[in-house]
């Protein structure tokens, strides 16, 4: 027995060395065409590629320059890229009657995520016949690297192929509603807020009722208008019947989320579930245009910079939106950088203001001209905010913006602004308080805490792609509870089960009791006739 056991010892040794040592076959599937997402994963995708491992990776935004070992599969030409497709015209009505009714919010959040369904499906609908991606799912991988954001059809489709390797899910933000019961994570709504509210974990009771009902409505969403489509989908194309996509989903092995606890607020977490916020940070990129560079260099009292980021197109905004703006910006002593679609070449310099189509964000608030931010709270740009500790002044207009403005003000990062409510007098009082010293020390604060991590974000998620490629399903990540029903997780069956124990008790008690007046009565009537006789 001994000698079997140590056989079996050096065996497995020999396994673990091996696989440390051997490069791993890694599949990348990024179906959304939201280019800010893909900014999360490359760094990442790169990275294991420099590394050795053979990295293949489906997206709509294939790298041009690639390093050894990455093979692109582009899925470019099947949906319109999410890049400036944003009318800032469209945050112009809101519904004063849900305002007045208190409701406005929750409609708000119901009513923000229902185009990423008609996204999902119309994607799937085409990845189904996609040549070159039926040609990726055909050959062999060690692990697999899934967005997990608005569909499932890259799961449906490896089943199709026969692909059953480890699945990583990967998130460009916090988790989804519908991303918690893979790995069996705890999202009690009860303190833990929406992704797409305006809430915090502290909530007064008619905000945790709003919460709960958001929380379970996106669920239910999720399910009809997504998953149960593409599944039909799947099955049309290829005629045959698949596993049900909500237990395909629950094969998950482990998710990382582009978020960290010092910023997004702390959640339940698990060994499965990790949090990589500012894996895609890169202080190595491109420099900072010349005719930026003279316009900081110019900025006596400082610079602020001002950006809607890659999906909001800011040159559809309302005439008159516009100029409440900039009346509020010529206001301040310090410069301000606009991304600004519609401008010159090389900028177009309005007093104070410099509009340019595009810059470089991150660089831009390293700079020590760069004193403040403001921006629609996208958690790329959050990230990038509090990582070289600058104050910011959140806009948000839709999806988590809402919550990371929230979460900003919490934590003492800055301050989130209502773009409906926008006046020049309150704009510029904001901006006028983000840039004060108070908050700029704040900030400062907030960004030392965030930094101090036992280890750097992408090193974090690059040690446990190769842990999972290694281990796989021999290594469970994931609670006892994934594979529960919302009846067996809310113990609602032991609740059932008590309360008839206690009804059962008070009637076999009342049973009893009368049982027992009986007897004594029918004794104290017969001593009372026998006295009477």
């Amino acid at each position: 027995m001994r000698a079997h056991y140590a056989i079996f010892s050096v065996v497995t040794v020999l396994f673990a060395l091996v696989n440390n040592a051997s490069p791993a076959r890694i599949l990348g599937l990024f179906p959304h065409t939201g280019k800010s997402h893909q900014m999360v994963f490359e760094p990442l995708l790169q990275k294991l590629a420099e590394r050795g491992h053979h990295v293949t990776v489906v997206s709509f935004f294939p790298l041009k320059n690639r390093p050894e070992n990455y093979t692109d599969v582009s899925l470019e030409g099947i949906a319109t890229l999410g890049v400036e497709t944003i009318d800032l015209g469209f945050f112009e009505n809101t519904n004063v009657i849900a305002k007045r009714l208190g409701i406005d919010r929750i409609l708000r959040q119901a009513f923000d995520i229902d185009p990423l369904a008609d996204m999902a499906v119309d994607v799937c609908s085409k990845l189904v016949s996609w040549p070159p991606l039926a040609e990726a799912l055909r050959k062999d991988y060690d692990v697999a690297l899934v967005e997990t954001f608005n569909s499932d059809c890259m799961l449906g489709l490896m089943h199709v192929y026969g692909k059953r390797v480890p699945i990583i899910g990967m998130l460009s933000s916090g988790l989804m509603h519908w991303s918690a019961d893979r790995i069996g994570v705890t999202d009690n709504p009860a303190y833990v807020p929406s992704i797409a509210s305006e809430l915090t974990s502290k909530m007064t009771f008619l905000e945790r009722l709003e919460n709960t009902f958001v929380t379970y409505y996106l669920k239910i969403w999720y399910r009809y208008k997504v998953q149960m489509k593409e599944q039909e989908i799947i099955e049309r194309h290829f005629g045959r019947k698949i596993p049900d996509l909500n237990d395909l989903a629950r094969n998950t092995t482990m998710m990382m989320a582009n978020v960290f606890h010092s910023l997004n607020g702390p959640k339940p977490l698990l060994p499965g579930l990790i949090e990589v916020g500012g894996m895609h940070l890169n202080p190595k990129n491109g420099g900072i245009p010349p005719h930026i560079e003279r316009f900081l260099n110019e900025s006596d009292h400082g610079v602020v910079l001002f950006s809607f980021g890659s999906l909001l197109k800011t040159s559809t905004m309302p005439e008159h939106k516009e100029k409440t703006i900039m009346k509020a910006l010529s206001r301040l002593k310090q410069n301000v950088i606009w991304k600004y679609e519609d401008s010159a070449e090389e900028g177009t310099r309005i007093g104070n203001v410099l509009k340019v189509r595009w810059l470089p964000q991150y660089e831009l608030l390293r700079h020590k001209k760069v004193l403040a931010f403001i921006g629609h709270g996208g958690i790329l740009g959050m990230t990038e905010v509090i990582s070289v500790g600058k104050p910011m002044l959140v806009v948000p207009f839709f999806g988590d913006q809402p919550n990371n403005g929230a979460m900003a003000e919490q934590v003492g990062l800055g301050l989130s602004y209502s773009y409906q409510d926008l006046t020049e007098d309150s704009f510029y009082e904001a901006i006028k308080t983000v840039l004060s010293a108070e908050m700029r020390l704040s900030a400062r604060r907030v960004s030392k805490i965030w930094q101090d991590r036992d280890m750097k974000p992408l090193d974090k998620a690059v040690y446990w792609v190769e842990r999972v490629a290694r281990w796989g399903h021999h290594d469970p990540l994931h609670s006892a509870s994934r594979d529960l029903n919302i009846i067996q997780i809310s113990l609602l069956d032991v609740a059932a089960t008590f309360i008839l124990g206690i009804i059962l008790l008070i009637f076999v008690t009342k049973m009893l009791l009368s049982f027992v007046l009986r007897i004594v009565k029918v004794n104290f009537n017969s001593k009372v006739k026998d006295k009477l006789q």
